[in-house]
C-alpha cells in the first residue's frame, strides 16, 4: 500500500480503492468494483429471499386519518357476575380462590344458614374467572354481601379519553387500534359506545371498545392508546412506512433498478400507521424495498467501511 502512494503522487482517490479492490483477488473484488462505480447496491434475488426483503411496487393509497385517545382496560360490566348467598350464615368451606377459572355451576363456597344450621352452598352463574374474593372461613355474612365477583375475561372494555377538540371526530362504530407499546401486539376493534355527558373532573367525554381477549394477553388496569380512524384520504403514490431509512442525514427509499437498489432521497406528505404518501423521489410503479429495508442499507453501510465486503455472503 506504500508503493501504492507514491507512485499516485496524484492522489485519484477514486482509482486508489478501484486498484486496491482488484488486488483483493478475482472475481468478488472486480463486482466490487462496479458496484462502487454505479452507485447501486446489489443483492441477489436468493440474499433477498434469505434476509426477508420484500419489494412491492409504488401504489396509490387510502390513508386513514387518526386520531390518538388515551385509555385503560376495564373489566367488561355486562360478562361478569356477583356472587351472594341467598341465607344469612357463617362460612364453613371456601373452594375457589383469586384468579381461580370457574365453571357456571361450580361450588364456590359452602355456608351453615343461621336460621336452619343446614348447609347451603353459592355457586358461579357464568363460565368466568374469580377477579374479586371476600370471603373467609367462620365468616358470618349476610344475605346479598357480594362474596366473589366472577368475570368473563374473553371481551375486555377498553374506555377511551375523548378531548373536547376532538368529541366531534368520534362517533359509534368507528375502526380502533389498541395499542400497549412496542413489546405488545396491537388488536382492532370499533367504538361500541360514545358516552352522553362529558365529565366534570376531566373535561373529556368517553368512548368504549369491547376488546376481543380471547387469548388472554390484555389485562385490566393496562394503560392503553386508541388509534381512532377519524377520516380516509385518497394519495397518488404511498410506500410502507417500513420502507423509509435515513441515509447520511436524508430520508430515503430504496428502490430497485436493473442491478441494484439505489438510495431516493424522498419528501414526505401525509402518513398512517401503515403507508406514508410520496410527494417526490418515487414514482408511480416503481419498485421498492418494502419490508426489512434496513438489510439494503446496512449493505450499503458494510460496502463504505470495508471495500472487500461487498459479495463475502
Amino acid at each position: 500500500s506504500h508503493d501504492n502512494h507514491d507512485d499516485h503522487s496524484g492522489h485519484d482517490h477514486g482509482e486508489e480503492s478501484h486498484s486496491e479492490a482488484e488486488d483483493a483477488g478475482g472475481h468478488e473484488g472486480h463486482d466490487h468494483g462496479d458496484e462502487e462505480e454505479s452507485g447501486l447496491i446489489q443483492l441477489t434475488d436468493s440474499q433477498l429471499k434469505d434476509f426477508g426483503v420484500v419489494v412491492e411496487e409504488a401504489d396509490l393509497a387510502e390513508l386513514a386519518i387518526e386520531t390518538v385517545l388515551p385509555g385503560e382496560i376495564k373489566l367488561n360490566q355486562e360478562s361478569m357476575a356477583h356472587v351472594s348467598p341467598r341465607y344469612d350464615g357463617v362460612v364453613t368451606k371456601i373452594s375457589a380462590r383469586l384468579g381461580d377459572r370457574v365453571e357456571a355451576g361450580q361450588v364456590l363456597a359452602t355456608l351453615e344458614s343461621n336460621e336452619t344450621l343446614a348447609p347451603f352452598q353459592v355457586t358461579a352463574p357464568i363460565d368466568g374467572t374469580v377477579v374479586e374474593f371476600h370471603i373467609t372461613l367462620g365468616e358470618s355474612v349476610q344475605a346479598g354481601s357480594y362474596l366473589f365477583i366472577v368475570a368473563d375475561l374473553q371481551s375486555l372494555w377498553v374506555d377511551l379519553d375523548i378531548f373536547q377538540k376532538d368529541l366531534g371526530h368520534i362517533d359509534k362504530g368507528q375502526p380502533v387500534v389498541i395499542r400497549a407499546g412496542h413489546n405488545f401486539p396491537q388488536s382492532e376493534g370499533v367504538i361500541d359506545y360514545v358516552g352522553p355527558v362529558v365529565s366534570e373532573d376531566t373535561r373529556t367525554g368517553l368512548a368504549r371498545v369491547v376488546l376481543d381477549n380471547s387469548n388472554g394477553r390484555w389485562k385490566a388496569g393496562m394503560f392503553v392508546t386508541g388509534h381512532v380512524t377519524t377520516d380516509t384520504r385518497f394519495v397518488s403514490v404511498a410506500v410502507k412506512r417500513s420502507a423509509l431509512q435515513t441515509l447520511e442525514g436524508r430520508t430515503v427509499v430504496f428502490v430497485q433498478e436493473k442491478g441494484g437498489f439505489e438510495p431516493r432521497q424522498v419528501t414526505l406528505g401525509e402518513q398512517d400507521s401503515q403507508y406514508v404518501e410520496i410527494l417526490s423521489g418515487v414514482e408511480l410503479g416503481e419498485r421498492y424495498a418494502s419490508e426489512k429495508s434496513f438489510i439494503v442499507k446496512a449493505q450499503k453501510e458494510k460496502a463504505n467501511i470495508d471495500p472487500h465486503a461487498g459479495h463475502n455472503h
